[in-house]
């Protein structure tokens, strides 16, 4: 990925586009993994959630049924409207999977502003790796969704697995925004504002 490099012309921040697909990334995301829990707590663990519908002797989701997202629960009458948990889960996993790459190519054009310089080398080679990581898991956590709810609950064990790292790079990178805002006290979340 291209980076200015000399320090005359070089952007000390991200542009207008790179923080609103920064911005819209982090509130599609929000909305994700908020509307996943919240079908994987109304399902109780047992799988409807992700499109199970009702079990295959018609009873009330106390099987396994391969529904997917036609029966048990109609998402508090959301269902009869044409629209569901799973429905809306769905859309926005490939919204995501849109900005993922809108944001790629968008920094292949647009190139990265320079380091902040208060980021250390160690601090930049974390930054470096945990941008990268979170960036791929932005393919592959909708991804992997899109082939469970389609395919099969054998995917449930890699789409929980890009949650796991996608919460550890994401814990990762919040730490570096916050040590340097409480206790550097210096402006390195500003580039991105």
């Amino acid at each position: 990925m291209a980076t200015t490099t000399d320090p005359a012309t070089a952007r000390q921040g991200y542009g207008r586009v790179a923080k609103l697909l920064h911005w819209l990334t982090v509130a599609a995301l929000v909305a994700q993994f908020t509307i996943g829990y919240v079908m994987e707590a109304e399902d109780g663990g047992r799988g409807r959630g992700r499109g199970r519908g009702r079990g295959r002797s018609g009873d009330d989701g106390g099987g396994h049924g391969r529904g997917r997202g036609r029966g048990g629960h109609d998402d508090e009458g959301l269902v009869e409207q044409g629209w569901s948990l799973l429905t809306a889960h769905v859309a926005l996993g490939l919204a995501i999977l849109l900005v993922a790459l809108v944001r790629v190519v968008w920094r292949r054009v647009d190139g990265l502003p320079s380091w902040a310089e208060t980021l250390s080398a160690r601090e930049r080679r974390m930054a470096h790796v945990t941008e990268r990581v979170l960036l791929a898991m932005l393919f592959v956590v909708p991804a992997t969704g899109l082939v469970l709810v389609l395919v099969d609950d054998d995917w449930l064990a890699a789409h929980v697995t890009a949650h796991v790292v996608f919460f550890a790079a994401l814990a990762a990178h919040l730490g570096l925004v916050l040590k340097h805002t409480l206790v550097d006290r210096d402006r390195l979340l500003a580039r991105m504002l």
